[in-house]
């Protein structure tokens, strides 16, 4: 990755696991317009594992400059580039062998997101998130953003608010949104313009509204042709 090249900085909380433990480590004590070159040996980064194009047991060697540290929560509007942006959220159950995904389409058409899947015996704290990317044409990204907020507001009662929700959390280390009438899994839909939410809302994952929604089956299916490329290329790399 190279945040100098796209001139949009990562965020980080720390504790949070949003990073490999090899680059949390090694910010700690960084000041503010500082710069570090960090060499993560495996096992504080992917261990024996393939994560997208890095191969197993791989040495990461990092250069960081810390621009600004902040309350947790706090948004910083003028790191993130203008126009909207959508995120699905479809939290994992492991009782139902079932990854937690999440996508992230920007209007001008980048888009991507991660996927982790239970760890059979072990917690969610073991699972390792998989990263992947596609682009969009423009057109199509700010048609798929469009259609959610025409969804919320020309649908409103097939649509669940905050206050229809429930967190479950009785799996270890994992929370999953249910539904308060029916207790069903629930997938949660933002969407964002410059870290200010302009819309909010979650489905049921069986419900029709959603599953028959073009921008959540055009995602779906973006997913899948990755998972497909993704498993050919591990096979071919084994």
């Amino acid at each position: 990755m190279n945040t100098y090249a796209d001139g949009r900085p990562h965020r980080v909380q720390l504790g949070k696991r949003h990073w490999i433990a090899g680059l949390e480590k090694g910010i700690l004590g960084m000041r503010v317009g500082g710069l570090r070159k960090l060499t993560v040996s495996p096992h504080l980064a992917y261990g024996a594992k393939t994560a997208g194009k890095i191969p197993p047991n791989s040495v990461l060697r990092f250069e960081v400059e810390l621009l600004e540290v902040a309350e947790p929560g706090t948004p910083a509007p003028n790191h993130l580039p203008a126009g909207k942006q959508l995120v699905i959220f479809r939290p994992g159950e492991a009782a139902r062998n079932l990854p937690r995904i999440q996508f992230g389409v920007h209007e001008d058409g980048r888009a991507g997101g991660f996927v982790s899947h239970p760890v059979p015996g072990g917690t969610w704290r073991h699972s390792r998130p998989r990263t992947f990317e596609f682009q969009l044409a423009a057109t199509e990204a700010k048609q798929l953003i469009n259609a959610v907020l025409r969804l919320s507001e020309e649908s409103p009662k097939g649509l669940l608010r905050h206050a229809d929700l429930w967190a479950d959390a009785s799996e270890k280390a994992n929370s999953v949104t249910r539904s308060r009438h029916t207790d069903e899994l629930c997938i949660t839909i933002y969407v964002y313009e410059r870290a200010e939410q302009v819309c909010y809302f979650a489905m049921p994952e069986s419900s029709p509204l959603l599953l028959n929604a073009d921008f959540y089956r055009a995602l779906m299916t973006k997913f899948s042709e990755w998972q497909s490329h993704s498993s050919i290329w591990e096979t071919h790399t084994r």
